[in-house]
């Protein structure tokens, strides 16, 4: 019994094997059939295209197209949607490809090294139907080229990624379209974000190797720039010793993103910024469409992989920044690559940009090739239609995809109309694209919830990017959140911002100088009462780590932010953003005074003064981290406050200036109402007005000229008043309470307009947690300016 049990075991084994065996073989099989070598020698030649010999050929053979209407032509193709072509070239351009009687693609070649012996593969997606011919020729401006084979098939063909010759980028599925007007219609700024105010940033990369400050992968080529002279005088020439040296040469050994990151939240930052790429155009993580890249060459590690492990450990919102724009990267810094020295020894010597794939054998670099880090020879024209104008975006969504950060970055204009060292800059057509890919994404791995931010330059401003279609503005203020680089806003935005700003060099620059704690505050201060955010780049040494002195002043501004946190985290801006060397934000009902250079003495707040829009009457004054008797008088002409004695500096902090000049006031008045734009409110499709001058509360409103929208928030209390203005036009809002309608008003008058009218209020209600949904009803616009609470 047991014998016969064990041989049926044995059979059904058997058995097994052999049909795993055979779905194996048909599956590998049917992979296989993807595939379709089909080599150059074994096709038609149309209008005398010669054969040459060569032994490296997959056949022996290339098909050599060296004049316009010459061709190779395939016949019988099956059905597949990739074509790679193997070939040879010196020059760089186009090719041109044709299925059937269709009109022909271009093709984007470079130079393999030679004509013969060394080959690259263009690949590109292209519908080719069953039974079809396929045609590689010369038109008038396309350039030399010796075939060797093609490969047709479906999916992954088994080879690199073509990286010049990407299709577009499409959009992921989702509500998010690729339009300013539709993206700002359902975009808000999430919480997190408000309520940050303040970000560290990490903005280094192989340029921080040499220690010579910014744009070194730039500065390097240009003969007599400073940069240029270190780099002969340290590495060689950059003929010899260019900079894909300087990336390989890239030494981290110094670098702890776990202890940085320890003092990155100590210094109170709220959310950390990565560099993923900058204008040198080398990747800091494991890249699909940039070989050059921090895991390949250099280090050998995934920086922003590992970056992104150590903030999500410390529960700090991760971001990545991405520099390589097109106008940057295509138009800026790799032009003056293609160039060489105009004067001495090794004038008119081509710098290594122009080296090729060929050049690499037998060195460390072999196999890679040095186009798709420099980019192949061009003029700067035109960047958003190049064919690294395509890469740039899969790269962008290779991270996202990766590592799903909470925000992204992008060191370019939002718009088009700049110029800048003579190159058109910014993502112009892209960047909705862009954004509405990365929304779209972000949802699948947040719930479907809009959490995430993107920063991008020129929106309005001393460099506005839409001068060319100024109408777009509003929309694009409202799909993303605006940043300038050392720029603060001149008053408060109705639209978050952010500010980037450096200790020091952005990159590092041996000698260089850093600014003080006190002036850092300073700077976060002067973004904060206007509605920003600043992110604070601590610049690092090219092996990773931090000078002491930077290290002291980011405990000093962590020191202070623990005391002071209050006035700057969840605040939001008061009815104006100051007065003299004082900064106003207003936190919990509390209006928050920031005294950026107190001498001890009297201080006077103008904008506290009786019977204002806001400010109510005023009944504490206390100095955070001081327990001095502070007393005041309030009166038409302002806030008047006298110290009973000295305050003692505040503790841990070594710049004494910081300790005892940079102070905080914390305001009790009895109108400390709920703001239209309080943390809590939600508002999507609204917009939003400050600056008005019209006597609504906090000099700001919230309005919505489209029927269905909701404002709502949710509060702790038993009863609620909505104070709204009423004026000629105006148009109804339905006011729901826990989803139940509890009243409709008309907020339309015939006679001037009336502000900071209390046009519901309900009470009774059970003490607890409740939710307020106000919706507009139109027919005309509804403003809301504030709840109030009990």
């Amino acid at each position: 019994m047991f014998i016969n049990k064990l041989l049926n075991f044995i059979c059904d084994i058997r058995v097994f094997l052999i049909i795993s065996s055979l779905i194996f073989f048909v599956s590998t099989s049917a992979i296989a059939a993807e595939k379709n070598v089909l080599e150059a020698e074994s096709a038609k030649l149309v209008g005398d295209a010669n054969k040459v010999t060569d032994s490296a050929a997959s056949g022996n053979n290339l098909i050599s197209l060296t004049r316009p209407g010459q061709g190779v032509r395939f016949t019988g193709l099956p059905a597949t949607s990739k074509l790679a072509i193997r070939y040879a070239s010196m020059g760089v351009g186009t090719i041109s490809v044709i299925v059937n009687d269709q009109p022909a693609r271009k093709v984007n070649v470079h130079s393999s090294g030679a004509l013969t012996g060394s080959f690259l593969n263009a690949i590109i997606d292209i519908a080719i139907p069953a039974n079809a011919s396929l045609t590689i020729s010369l038109a008038a401006d396309d350039v030399p080229i010796n075939i060797d084979r093609i490969l047709v098939g479906n999916g992954d063909l088994g080879l690199p990624p073509d990286i010049w010759n990407l299709p577009p980028l499409k959009v992921a599925d989702g509500p998010y379209s690729a339009d300013w007007k539709a993206l700002s219609r359902i975009y808000t700024v999430p919480q997190w974000w408000r309520d940050a105010k303040f970000g560290a940033w990490a903005h280094w990369d192989p340029q921080s190797m040499p220690e010579q400050g910014d744009w070194y992968a730039r500065g390097m080529y240009m003969q007599n720039n400073q940069q240029y002279n270190f780099h002969v005088n340290h590495f060689g020439h950059p003929s010899e010793y260019g900079y894909k040296d300087i990336c390989n040469n890239w030494v981290i050994d110094r670098w702890d993103p776990n202890e940085l990151m320890d003092l990155y939240v100590e210094m109170g930052a709220r959310y950390f910024m990565a560099m993923g790429v900058h204008h040198d155009n080398f990747d800091c993580w494991d890249s699909v469409y940039q070989p050059w890249n921090s895991v390949n060459v250099g280090p050998k590690v995934d920086v922003i992989g590992t970056w992104e492990q150590a903030a999500r450990q410390h529960n700090i919102r991760f971001g990545i920044g991405f520099h390589h724009s097109p106008g940057r990267t295509w138009g800026q810094f790799m032009p003056v690559r293609y160039t060489s020295d105009r004067t001495g020894p090794k004038q008119g010597v081509p710098y290594d940009a122009l080296q090729t794939i060929l050049d690499g054998k037998g060195k460390w670099w072999e196999g890679m090739d040095p186009v798709d880090l420099y980019g192949p020879v061009h003029n700067n024209r035109d960047p958003l239609f190049s064919p690294f104008a395509n890469q740039f975006m899969w790269r962008v969504d290779d991270a996202v995809s990766k590592y799903h950060p909470d925000v992204i970055y992008f060191d370019e204009h939002a718009g088009d109309s700049q110029v800048d060292l003579g190159v058109r800059m910014g993502l112009g057509f892209l960047a909705p694209q862009l954004i509405a890919n990365y929304y779209n994404k972000s949802l699948q791995w947040n719930d479907r919830k809009m959490d995430v931010v993107i920063n991008l330059k020129g929106v309005g401003g001393r460099y506005n990017s839409f001068q060319n279609s100024p109408e777009l503005l509003p929309y694009v203020d409202r799909s993303l959140v605006k940043s300038t680089e050392a720029i603060i806003e001149p008053e408060i935005m109705a639209c978050s911002f952010q500010t980037e700003t450096t200790i020091a060099d952005w990159h590092y620059r041996t000698g260089q100088r850093y600014k003080d704690a006190k002036e850092l505050v300073g700077l976060l201060m002067e973004n904060v009462c206007r509605n920003g955010t600043m992110l604070l780049n601590l610049t690092q040494h090219g092996r990773g780590d931090l000078d002491p002195e930077v290290i002291r002043i980011a405990k000093d501004i962590g020191a202070w932010l623990k005391v002071n946190g209050e006035a700057v985290y969840s605040s939001r801006p008061f009815e104006v953003y100051g007065e003299e060397s004082v900064r106003y934000t207003r936190n919990n009902g509390n209006v928050y005074a920031t005294l950026q250079n107190w001498q001890g003495g009297p201080i006077t707040l103008k904008a506290l003064h009786t019977g204002g829009a806001t400010a109510g009457k005023v009944s504490k004054v206390e100095m955070l981290g001081s327990d001095l008797k502070l007393t005041f008088v309030q009166d038409d002409q302002g806030l008047i406050i006298i110290p009973s004695g000295s305050a003692q500096p505040l503790p841990g902090i070594e710049n004494q200036q910081l300790a005892s000049r940079c102070r905080v006031l914390r305001i009790t008045h009895d109108k400390g109402w709920f703001n239209d734009d309080d943390p809590g409110a939600a508002y999507t499709g609204w917009t939003r007005r400050c600056n008005l001058g019209t006597g609504d509360f906090n000099n700001d409103l919230t309005i919505s000229n489209t029927p269905g929208d909701v404002w709502s928030c949710s509060f702790v209390g038993s009863s609620v008043s909505v104070i709204a203005p009423k004026e000629a036009g105006a148009g109804k809002i339905e006011i729901q309470i826990d989803g139940q309608t509890r009243a409709t008003v008309d907020l339309s008058i015939t006679d001037a307009r009336q502000v900071q009218q209390e046009v519901f209020e309900v009470s009774g209600l059970t003490p607890g947690k409740h939710t307020i949904q106000i919706i507009n009803r139109g027919p005309g616009p509804v403003a809301i300016d504030a709840i109030i609470i009990q």
